[in-house]
């Protein structure tokens, strides 16, 4: 008898095997275990290039970084992450109004770039109040020279 189970049963050799060889999903899920291992850095969200002021805080960490980031570049331009929204102040507290993710979490974080006029962070605010954002944090560069007051 040349073909035997693993728990010695005896067997018929027409019948069918009743087990699953489950080796090739196993090299599958490496593959793909693997895969996305690879690809999950390269997603990470670049964000604008935004000249940030500095200050003091917390730094956030990564998880909270990957909340809706509400970038105000140099020129004025208002990004949701990558997404660039409308330069109308209507329309812009709409938009947020109407995004899924800024409205599940109530939590959003700016980073405004230094140069900007601060009326621009202040219409981000603003539609942020129109949206009904709950909580609104700031990003300040963490490696600062010098703050007045600190030293």
């Amino acid at each position: 008898m040349a073909n035997k189970f693993i728990n010695d049963a005896p067997s018929d050799a027409n019948e069918p095997m009743g087990s699953i060889n489950v080796t090739s999903l196993v090299d599958v899920m490496f593959c793909l275990l693997i895969m996305f291992m690879v690809a999950t850095p390269l997603m990470s969200p670049e964000g604008m290039d935004v000249d940030l002021p500095e200050g003091r805080g917390e730094e956030i960490t990564e998880e909270e970084f990957f909340y809706s980031i509400i970038s105000v570049d140099k020129t004025g331009k208002v990004f949701l992450g990558t997404l660039p929204l409308s330069q109308d102040k209507d329309k812009l507290a709409e938009e947020l109004k109407n995004n899924v993710k800024v409205k599940e979490d109530g939590k959003v974080f700016i980073q405004g770039d230094r140069n900007v006029p601060y009326e621009r962070i202040v219409d981000v605010l603003v539609a942020l109040k129109q949206a009904e954002v709950s909580s609104v944090g700031f990003i300040a560069d963490p490696h600062m020279k010098r703050v007045r007051g600190s030293e």
